[in-house]
């Protein structure tokens, strides 16, 4: 019964491990001329930008709980912080933050990727995940950021 016990042991940590690991998102083309979204904001600072490979990924929704802006004065700097959801575990949060439109609204998109046709057995987590990212700093103005379609809230510089 023991090595029975053992051996259902190694198989369960070795899909909890496979099942869950990280994955690479698609990087999203930007696209520029009237309609239609500007291209990104650098991501080289943003920790869940798209990865090389995403495209090969299935994405899906992230619910966000809760999200916040914060400034700071010197250098200015804007910070998102938000709370998700992923839909299970075994997925991956990435966000494409765009460049300031005509209005000065700041479109984030946040969503999270997986391995297609791999099933993961993990439930949902009962409470939310924490992200924060900063949007870095813009041209004096007023500016919007919108998370998801949903207001987040307004700035001055």
């Amino acid at each position: 019964m023991k090595t029975f016990s053992r051996m259902c042991l190694v198989v369960l940590t070795a899909v909890l491990f496979t099942a869950c690991s990280p994955a690479a998102t698609p990087v999203l083309p930007a696209t520029t001329g009237i309609n239609s979204p500007m291209p990104p904001v650098s991501q080289a600072d943003n920790p869940y930008a798209p990865q090389p490979g995403d495209d090969n990924l299935m994405s899906d929704t992230v619910t966000i709980d809760s999200s916040s802006l914060s400034l700071t004065q010197s250098p200015p700097q804007v910070t998102l912080d938000f709370a998700y959801f992923k839909p299970t575990p075994c997925f991956q949060l990435r966000v494409v933050v765009s460049q300031p439109d005509a209005q000065n609204r700041i479109n984030v998109k946040a969503y999270a990727v997986a391995e297609k046709d791999k099933a993961c057995t993990l439930m949902a987590l009962a409470t939310p995940l924490k992200a924060s990212l900063n949007l870095g700093s813009f041209p004096k103005g007023h500016y919007s950021v919108w998370l998801n379609d949903v207001k987040v809230g307004e700035f001055d510089l």
